[in-house]
């Protein structure tokens, strides 16, 4: 995917594709190549049906249903709305072109059946024409775990979510709950993609001596949960093991002391847990579990909301012996940057907290996880909700430890409802300066950036058509310069740039290094695909980039013809002068890209007239240069008193000598933001010695700033932390500013200081009024008519509040008005405010002389405040039916 092609005008809809009525795709788009085939899309619904494609026209191959899905009205739980069928994103075995899912159902193939009768099937499909391979599907019911035997598998209580993971003949599903309903533990299932061999592993996330003892009643929440959903990431593995990242649970064995990873440890929730795959059975081998995992259950903050990122070991690594970083981040909004080799045990760090390498700190819940690009330094993102996508680039400090560092965050932000996907990148051909970052969005659908930020800290947007929300946490999927995705109006999406392009020209054009300074020309060599009335001319993104409209040809072109040009890249000082303040940013070292779009006026119909071409470079500075990334460090907010006030909030900042000789560093000083009316200009205070670190503002610190004097190398960077911390409640913030050979840069500081949340849940009675039992009885409602009334959240603390779980009611005569829009998971309430949702019972039209009957459901509601735990508000009403009076 070339971001010069995605950003233009011939990059559009190709097709979209409607099956039937009421059916999703959870699971995400596969993109194949047969060998010696046409490429084909593979999908597979809600419904249990699975299709193929073809990739380029979206024309149907094959199609079957596996099996009638298992009903959503069998639960009560709303995230899946109508049916749930495959959930998980199968996987597909190029060797033997099968695909490999789990699809939920009932027993023998029934439409419906109750909890009691659901079950899981593991399906191996030939994916040329959709029948199931010999020996297939497997039934994965009634298997008990390995590591406790009291405990097995009952499909109707659990949910596959996370994709599928084939590693060594195995294929592993991981399984969570409905709403965290019902007897259940979360598991991973393994299961042979040999023929007769069937299950081979289950491994359960709660198990004895620790875990709650079995509870025979399937409606009884006493199974232990840990369950395994991660937003519908894999189980990663780097093919010796997997990961998994646990939810809400109930054994909490560790209670409150310390414990080393490599311990045994039978109660694995909030927790990332490596597991070996050895021997064919699955065995906990390492393992991490936060500080305040125990808060986090109170609090509905799952760790695994989002799954485990295994990032490239050839560029994410330290020199310190750490040779392979995992990240995870969930609903508590902490990104976990661990050593995949040593994922840090519980509370083994300073003051007994987390033993991992670093702590980032969201601004509000994450959903899917964190993706990840290798190149141009190596950088990972992630979206909170409601929020900007963030950008960090990976960096060391003096030790050589990975640290990473907020250097950009794109300028739109999320939809306010969980949802989003985890970001996907892709590049052209592997090649530096082309990679773009893809968000799935379940309002504002797929958006594109590039992937390094500019000058300023912002990720590009690419302009492409818009589709419409899309459906939660989708991930993208690619082939031969396309991208599916599948939206929440039912359709299969299909964009791409038109395959009828008038010219064939040089794309990218490489400009390899240049010197700031100096000049450099390259030729774009192009041959006409159809007659061509005219070239109409050349326009550039980047002005640094140069090329004359009257090096085009004149007049028209036959089919066949052949042209050149001349592009330069001026990197002189008058050129660098003229670009300052341009869209396109200032000249400084490192790669860089634009696109250059040739207008045509064509001969033929149904060609597109503007053609899209990459230019791209690497800037040179011969002298020190100082790179100072982000911007701006913010923090957000600590809360006054509680634990993670003890230790503060840590980030960092990147100091690099982008430049060509040894940049040698003069002095830091700090300021506040507002300028000094005596002098007129900026105060500062030189950085001062404490027994935190170095103060480098009035309540920042860094504990590795290198010292006045110190020489960086060319092309080396640190990665510098900071802390901050304040027991005072107010908003803080200073200037700091580092001064070199090679320039001087400053990065902004700010932060906050605040009191916790606090939640006050009320129902709205009869009278208008409120009330806080917990309760809404509508009375009686009379048949054929609808009463409103209204639940509310007030935050009453000190900071925002968030909402963590909630599980409206949707039936047809009690439901949520906006089930997906009010009091959702992830909505953030700010101090002193309220949010409401108002809730119908709609009494349906009955018959005269029918016996009156209830309604009743709870909407389950928790926040991030650790003194309200889980509510389940009741609500309840009496249908009244009208009398027909007579003889």
């Amino acid at each position: 995917m070339q971001p010069s092609i995605v950003g233009s005008s011939s990059f559009g809809l190709l097709w979209s594709k409607t099956y039937n009525a009421k059916e999703k795709w959870y699971a995400k788009p596969l993109v194949y190549t047969p060998p010696g085939q046409k490429q084909l899309v593979f999908t597979a619904s809600n419904q249990n049906w699975i299709r193929t494609v073809d990739a380029v026209t979206g024309a149907p191959i094959n199609a079957r249903q596996v099996q009638p899905p298992f009903l959503q009205s069998d639960i009560g739980c709303t995230d899946m709305p109508d049916y749930i069928g495959i959930a998980g994103t199968p996987v597909i075995d190029p060797s033997t072109n099968t695909v490999y899912f789990f699809a939920k159902g009932y027993q023998n193939n029934a439409a419906s059946g109750g909890v009691a009768k659901g079950i899981y099937n593991f399906y191996a499909v030939n994916i040329l024409d959709l029948t199931d391979r010999p020996g297939f599907p497997v039934l994965v019911d009634g298997h008990n775990a390995d590591n406790d035997p009291t405990r097995y598998f009952v499909g109707g209580t659990v949910l596959q979510r996370p994709s599928v993971t084939l590693v060594g003949g195995v294929a592993y599903g991981a399984f969570g709950g409905h709403c965290d309903l019902f007897n259940y533990t979360g598991m991973v299932a393994g299961v042979s993609t040999t023929a007769g061999v069937g299950v081979t592993s289950m491994f359960a996330m709660e198990s004895s001596p620790g875990a709650p003892p079995v509870a025979l009643n399937l409606m009884d929440q006493k199974g232990g949960k840990a369950g395994i959903w991660m937003s519908g990431m894999a189980p990663a593995t780097d093919g010796s093991r997997i990961f998994v990242v646990t939810g809400n649970g109930q054994g909490h064995e560790n209670k409150d002391t310390p414990a080393s990873g490599r311990s045994p440890l039978s109660t694995l929730d909030e927790v990332v847990a490596n597991l070996g795959i050895g021997n064919g059975k699955l065995t906990l081998q390492d393992y991490f579990e936060p500080y305040e995992y125990i808060g986090m259950d109170a609090g509905d903050r799952d760790l695994g909301s989002g799954g485990v990122a295994l990032l490239d070991p050839a560029v994410f690594k330290g020199t310190n012996g750490v040779s392979r970083i995992a990240v995870t981040i969930g609903k508590n909004g902490k990104a976990y940057i661990m050593n995949a080799d040593n994922l840090g045990g519980f509370k083994l760090g300073a003051g007994a907290t987390d033993n991992i390498l670093q702590t980032i700190i969201s601004p509000n819940a994450v959903f899917g996880g964190a993706g990840s690009y290798p190149l141009e330094g190596g950088y990972i993102y992630f979206t909170p909700v409601g929020y900007p996508t963030l950008v960090y680039k990976l960096g060391l400090d003096q030790n050589g430890s990975p640290l990473f560092s907020k250097v950009g965050q794109s300028t739109d932000s999320s939809a306010g409802r969980v949802g989003v996907g985890v970001p996907t990148i892709t590049t052209y051909k592997g090649q530096q300066g082309t990679g773009i970052v893809w968000v799935t969005d379940v309002d504002a659908g797929l958006k594109a950036y590039k992937a390094v930020p500019d000058s300023s800290g912002n990720l590009v947007r690419l302009n492409i058509p818009p589709t419409g929300g899309l459906n939660k946490f989708q991930r993208p999927a690619f082939g031969d310069g396309r991208v599916y995705v599948t939206d929440n109006n039912n359709r299969v999406i299909c964009m791409g740039s038109p395959v009828s392009i008038p010219l064939n020209c040089t794309s990218p054009v490489d400009f390899g290094d240049v010197t700031i300074g100096t000049t450099k020309t390259a030729r774009v060599d192009c041959t006409a695909l159809i007659p061509i009335t005219k070239i109409n001319g050349i326009t550039i993104q980047d002005a640094t980039f140069q090329a004359s409209n009257a090096s085009l040809p004149q007049g028209s072109l036959a089919q066949g013809a052949t042209f050149s040009f001349p592009v330069v890249w001026n990197l002189t000082q008058e050129s660098i002068k003229d670009a300052s303040g341009a869209s396109f940013g200032s000249v400084s070292p490192g790669v860089k890209t634009s696109s250059l779009v040739i207008s045509t006026t064509n001969g033929v119909a149904q060609y597109s007239n503007q053609l899209p071409i990459t230019l791209q470079g690497n800037q040179v500075s011969n002298a020190a240069f100082l790179s100072l990334s982000p911007p701006e460090v913010d923090f957000g907010g600590i809360v006054v008193g509680s634990p993670g006030a003890a230790t503060g909030l840590d980030s960092s900042f990147i100091l690099a000598n982008v430049g060509s000789s040894p940049l040698k560093i003069l002095g830091y000083a700090y300021a506040g933001t507002a300028t000094d009316a005596d002098n007129g200009g900026v105060s500062y205070t030189n950085t001062t010695e404490s027994s935190n670190g170095t103060k480098i503002g009035d309540n920042f610190t860094s504990s590795d700033l290198p010292a006045v004097g110190s020489i960086v190398a060319a092309g080396q960077s640190l990665t510098v932390p900071i802390n901050f911390n304040s027991a005072q409640v107010g908003n803080y913030h200073n200037i700091f500013t580092i001064w070199t050979n090679g320039g001087s840069k400053s990065v902004l500081l700010t932060g906050s200081a605040t009191t916790a949340p606090i939640a006050k849940l009320d129902v709205e009675t009869s009278e208008g009024g409120w009330d806080s039992s917990g309760i809404m009885d509508f009375g009686t409602v009379q048949a054929g008519t609808t009463v409103t009334r209204r639940l509310r959240i007030c935050n009453v603390g000190g900071s925002a509040l968030l909402i963590t779980k909630s599980k409206p009611p949707v039936d047809a005569e009690l439901r949520a008005e906006n089930p997906t829009s009010d009091l959702h998971e992830g909505q953030s309430i700010p101090q002193g405010e309220c949010a409401y949702a108002p809730i119908d019972i709609a009494a349906a039209p009955q018959a005269p002389n029918n016996p009156p009957h209830v309604v009743s459901n709870v909407w389950i509601l928790n926040t991030d405040d650790l003194t309200f735990g889980v509510h389940d508000v009741e609500i309840k009403a009496t249908i009244l039916l009208g009398l027909l009076l007579g003889p």
